[in-house]
């Protein structure tokens, strides 16, 4: 793609894209030479977003009130060719679910597992997530970025919960390498990995509460980020596609 063309960018998802449109909101990420729009639907109407035909589009009304909520350009369907790259943000992909209880392995040597089981788990893991299946259609045509939901949020998430599930003294390293695991699976489907930030985790695989979203919001909410969250992870979708359709 020529240095001077502005680059078409969409940002799909369910409820986790609100911590990258209130980054927008804030003027945190920089969108020089970039047109971004906003694609996808909240709760469980996320679950009528169905992959038909080569494209995504609303199943149910309820669907189709959310993603006029979420994309005002009046955008039905989402087809590879609409945009020249593409961020999945969450989209029911939940980094807790694969890398938690292999953190814990490391600490409890009933809960450790073989590297052969891990890479099964990966698998599972991926397969079982539709929007992730969509990821690998959608990347057969245009360049896509995947970061899966983050950590549950500390300090919201209960300490019963913290010590029943989660290795509070994982280390970077053993997080890195997890993450190199999970990129190189995706990247086998053509997709690419936007892991959780280092900078956000605390306690071996939590989100700091300094990125989660406000509290008073929504009362306990262990799940959703706030906009600093959503700035780190949009700027390095950014940095990346742009970087990749320069090269291609």
């Amino acid at each position: 793609m020529p240095l001077d063309k502005t680059m078409r960018f969409c940002v799909y998802g369910d409820s986790h894209i609100a911590c990258v449109k209130n980054a927008l909101a804030e003027k945190t990420v920089a969108l020089d030479g970039v047109s971004l729009e906003f694609w996808g639907a909240a709760g469980p109407s996320f679950r009528d977003l169905r992959f038909v035909e080569g494209r995504i589009e609303p199943t149910t009304p309820e669907a189709q009130a959310h993603l006029a909520l979420i994309n005002p350009q009046g955008r039905s369907c989402l087809a590879p060719p609409d945009f020249d790259a593409y961020l999945f943000m969450g989209c029911r992909l939940r980094a807790a679910e694969f890398l938690v209880p292999v953190l814990r392995g490391y600490a409890e040597p009933a809960a450790f597992v073989t590297s052969a089981l891990r890479a099964l788990m990966l698998q599972r893991w991926l397969e079982g997530c539709r929007s992730y299946r969509v990821a690998r259609e959608f990347a057969k045509e245009r360049p896509v970025f995947f970061a899966p939901a983050g950590f549950l949020n500390d300090q919201i998430l209960t300490e019963e919960e913290v010590e029943a599930t989660v290795n509070t003294e994982a280390t970077a390293q053993q997080r890195a390498d997890l993450w190199a695991e999970i990129g190189a699976a995706m990247a086998k489907g053509g997709v690419h990995l936007i892991p959780q930030p280092e900078e956000t985790v605390t306690r071996g695989a939590l989100t700091h509460i300094d990125y989660a979203a406000d509290p008073q919001a929504v009362e306990g909410d262990t799940v959703h980020k706030n906009a600093a969250y959503g700035a780190l992870i949009l700027n390095a979708a950014l940095s990346r596609a742009q970087a990749h359709l320069v090269a291609t």
